[in-house]
């Protein structure tokens, strides 16, 4: 299916459940969010069949939201949010099948983000699906895990995590793929720059310091005494040379 041309993607669609691969009879709701926005707006597609449709066509249309209860596989096709004025979103790509399906991401995640995928498997008319049994991931046609119970986690993944995935029942075949993108982590990493110029000298405590201002009154102020007696001392010797200077 072909993607829409647009010249400015001012809007977000999402999807719930979040995922790009659904079994037949699933019901699948696509929003668009559009902040600050008074244009209206809706959710369109592009299938095998035909391009360009509104969702009032193929869906149920609850504002800018448009759910599709019980999907069937000509509900396959690329989907998008559409303003009156020709502004548009991101697109998602959704695939209806049944069999084996592999669970993960429609939207693109961040380098350091966590997610797991899935790998399901139905029959046409049952109710419930199951991951209960061991399957094999491959990543761009490559085998990377085989796991025991249809799960394939990472804890933070990277650009090298980027790329087509699907997995592999051991009995029911294989899944479509999956497109797995990851986009880098443009946040600047700040560090604590070191103090330009650091004081040398550690501050005094106070305790310290009233003791060293209290020695050096003290030590003033014996010097003074110190100096006060002698000068007294020193007049009182000349005075007494003068009345007796037989005596002295």
């Amino acid at each position: 299916m072909i993607a829409p041309v647009c010249l400015m993607i001012t809007a977000t669609l999402s999807i719930h459940p979040g995922r790009s691969v659904f079994f037949y009879y699933e019901t699948v709701t696509l929003s668009c969010a559009v902040p600050g926005s008074f244009s209206s707006w809706t959710v369109k597609r592009n299938t095998s069949t035909r391009s360009s449709v509104s969702c009032e066509t193929w869906g149920q249309l609850n504002g800018s939201s448009c759910t599709i209860k019980g999907v069937y596989p000509s509900d396959s096709g690329v989907y998008w949010c559409e303003s009156d004025s020709g502004e548009c979103s991101n697109t998602i790509n959704i695939t209806v099948t049944t069999g084996v399906i592999l669970q993960g991401p429609a939207v693109p995640l961040t380098e350091g983000d966590s997610v797991t995928l899935n790998c399901s498997y139905k029959e046409k008319y049952a109710k419930e699906s199951t991951s209960n049994f061991s399957a094999a991931f491959y990543r761009n046609g490559a085998v990377i895990e085989k796991m025991s119970e249809g799960r394939l986690s990472f804890i933070h993944v990277s650009k090298e995590d980027e790329g087509f995935y699907k997995c592999v029942h051991p009995t029911e075949g294989q899944s479509p793929e999956i497109w797995l993108e990851v986009r880098e982590n443009n946040i600047p990493v700040t560090t604590l720059d070191p103090d330009p110029d650091p004081d040398p000298t550690p501050p005094i405590a106070l305790p310290k310091l009233l003791s060293t201002i209290l020695l050096f009154v003290l030590y003033t102020c014996i010097l003074i005494l110190a100096v006060y007696t002698y000068r007294k001392w020193a007049q009182a010797r000349a005075e007494a040379k003068r009345k007796w200077p037989d005596r002295l």
